[in-house]
C-alpha cells in the first residue's frame, strides 16, 4: 500500500500552489490549455496523489468553520453567534447555509471524478489505484454525511422516506442542464454512505508510517467508526455495535490516560503537532505551510467569538472532573473552552475520536439489550478517566440504573461532557428526540436547501417544508 505523506502534498505541497484540480460543475477535461485535464491528472500516481489530496482539502473546507460549529451553537452549548441558527429563522438565501451545500458538492464532485475516472487512465500499481479509490468514497461519504445531517427533513430522527439530498455519483461530462436531479430520501443517502464506506474498509490502509498520515488519511479504522456514527444516526445498534467492536479491537488506536494528550495546548508559533492515538481522524492545521488559503479553522472559541455556556452547561460537570477544570479559562472574563488554544486557530481539528465511538457502542448496546454489564463498563472507561487518580469516584455498576432509559439519559449525558464543542451536540440531541433549544421548532430542525439550487433546477429540487 502507498505510503503517501500526506502533511507534504496536502499542507505543504497542495496549499503552496500546487491546487491545480478545480471541483466544479463544469467537464475537467474540456479546458484551457492552462488547465491539467483529468487524463494528465490521474495517468501518474504523483497526479492522483495531488487530486486525492485537494479531495481532502475540499472535505477540511466543508467540515470548518461554521460547518463544525453549528454542531454546539443550537443547543445552548455554546452562545455568541447568530440566533437565527438557533430559532430557525434562516433565509434560503442565507450565504453561509448555501455554503454548507456547495463546499460539501464541491467535495463530492472532484471524488467522483476519481472514483470513475482513476480506472480509466491510471498506469500504476493497481493496488494503489484501490486505495486511493477507497479513499475517495471516505470522503464521499463523509460529505454526505455533512448534508444529510444538516439538510435531510427527519434524517436524524428515523424518516427514512422523507426527502434527503440529491445523490450525485458520477463525475461531470458537461452541464446542460439535464443532468439536475432530484432529492433523494434519506433511507437512500444513508444506505449510499455505507455502502462507500464498505466498499472502501478492505482497501483502505490499516495504519500509516507517519503520525499526521495515520490520523488526517483515511484507514479501516475511521472509516469503521464514521459507519459507526452513521449506523447510530439510523437507529441499526446491531451495525452500530458491529463497527464499534472492529475499531476496539485495532492497535493502531487508543485512549489516552488524560484528554491533555489530545488537546495539547498550542502556543504563539507552534506547529506540526501530532494527533493523539485517540484520534481516528482530523484536520492537520498545525502543518498547513500554505500563509494564506485554508490556513485556519475559523472556529472562534479563542478569541471570544463563540463562547462557552457557564451559566448552565458548565455547572453540570462534577467540581473535579478535569474536562471541566482543566479544558475551560477563566469563565469570568475570557470563558473560552482549551480545546481550542491557539491564537492562530491552527489547532489539529478533531472529526472523530475513540471515546465517541465507545459511547456509541454503549449507546447502542443500552437501547438493545438494557443495562448491561457492557454497556455500563464502556461509559465507565470515558466517565473515570475524566478525574484526577486521587479523586476517581466509584465507578457505575448496573445496580445504579433503575431503567434502561436511566442508563441511556447517563450515556448521552457522558457524550456531551466528553465531546462538548466538537460539534455533536445538535445532532445528538435530534436523533433521540430532543428537542435541541426551546426556541427552536421541529419543522426547523434540517437546514433550508439554499434558494439557488431550487431556482437552477426550476423546482426539481424541493425545499423542506418549514422554508
Amino acid at each position: 500500500m502507498n505510503k503517501l505523506t500526506l502533511h507534504k502534498t496536502l499542507f505543504a505541497a497542495v496549499l503552496s500552489g500546487l491546487m491545480l484540480f478545480t471541483a466544479c460543475d463544469k467537464q475537467i477535461d474540456l479546458a484551457p490549455e492552462s488547465i491539467i485535464t483529468e487524463k494528465d491528472a490521474l495517468t501518474y500516481q504523483k497526479g492522483s496523489e495531488r487530486l486525492l489530496a485537494n479531495a481532502y482539502i475540499n472535505l477540511m473546507k466543508a467540515s470548518k468553520g461554521d460547518a463544525y460549529i453549528i454542531g454546539d451553537m443550537t443547543t445552548k452549548l455554546s452562545t455568541g453567534f447568530s440566533k437565527n441558527y438557533e430559532n430557525g429563522t434562516i433565509d434560503s438565501r442565507n450565504s453561509i447555509t448555501g455554503a454548507m451545500w456547495s463546499d460539501n458538492y464541491a467535495t463530492i464532485n472532484l471524488v467522483n471524478v476519481i472514483i470513475d475516472k482513476l480506472p480509466v487512465y491510471a498506469t500504476y500499481d493497481k493496488a494503489i489505484q484501490k486505495q486511493f479509490i477507497a479513499e475517495a468514497k471516505f470522503i464521499r461519504a463523509a460529505s454526505y454525511l455533512n448534508l444529510i445531517k444538516l439538510f435531510g427533513e427527519g434524517a436524524l430522527e428515523g424518516k427514512m422516506e422523507n426527502l434527503g439530498v440529491p445523490l450525485r455519483l458520477s463525475a461531470f461530462d458537461g452541464y446542460d442542464g439535464s443532468q439536475n436531479i432530484p432529492r433523494s430520501t434519506n433511507g437512500q443517502v444513508y444506505s449510499q454512505i455505507l455502502k462507500d464506506l464498505n466498499e472502501a474498509i478492505p482497501e483502505l490502509n490499516a495504519t500509516f508510517t507517519t503520525n499526521v498520515d495515520l490520523h488526517a488519511r483515511a484507514t479501516r479504522a475511521s472509516a469503521r467508526a464514521l459507519a459507526s456514527r452513521v449506523s447510530l444516526y439510523k437507529r441499526d445498534y446491531t451495525a452500530t455495535i458491529d463497527y464499534s467492536n472492529e475499531v476496539l479491537a485495532d492497535a493502531s488506536f487508543s485512549l489516552e490516560s488524560s484528554l491533555k494528550s489530545v488537546f495539547p495546548i498550542y502556543n504563539q508559533g507552534v506547529k506540526d503537532v501530532p494527533f493523539s492515538k485517540e484520534v481516528l481522524f482530523g484536520f492537520p492545521f498545525s502543518w498547513n505551510k500554505d500563509v494564506t488559503q485554508y490556513k485556519e479553522h475559523n472556529i472562534g472559541y479563542y478569541f471570544g467569538y463563540l463562547k462557552p455556556d457557564t451559566t448552565v452547561f458548565l455547572k453540570t460537570y462534577n467540581a473535579d472532573d478535569m474536562r471541566r477544570t482543566e479544558f475551560f479559562v477563566d469563565p469570568t472574563n475570557k470563558n473560552r473552552t482549551l480545546k481550542f488554544s491557539s491564537p492562530g486557530s491552527v489547532d489539529n481539528l478533531m472529526m472523530i475520536r475513540l471515546s465517541e465511538v465507545l459511547l456509541n457502542k454503549a449507546e447502542a448496546e443500552a437501547n438493545q439489550n438494557g443495562v448491561t454489564t457492557i454497556a455500563v463498563d464502556l461509559l465507565n472507561q470515558v466517565y473515570q478517566r475524566a478525574f484526577p487518580d486521587n479523586k476517581k469516584p466509584l465507578p457505575y455498576t448496573v445496580s445504579d440504573f433503575s431503567s434502561k432509559q436511566a442508563l441511556i439519559d447517563r450515556i448521552l449525558q457522558e457524550r456531551r461532557w466528553e465531546l462538548a464543542f466538537e460539534g455533536h451536540d445538535r445532532y445528538d440531541f435530534i436523533r433521540t428526540g430532543r428537542q435541541p433549544n426551546a426556541t427552536l421548532p421541529a419543522n426547523k430542525y434540517a437546514l433550508p436547501i439554499p434558494q439557488r439550487e431550487i431556482d437552477i433546477t426550476n423546482g426539481l429540487i424541493k425545499q423542506n417544508s418549514g422554508y
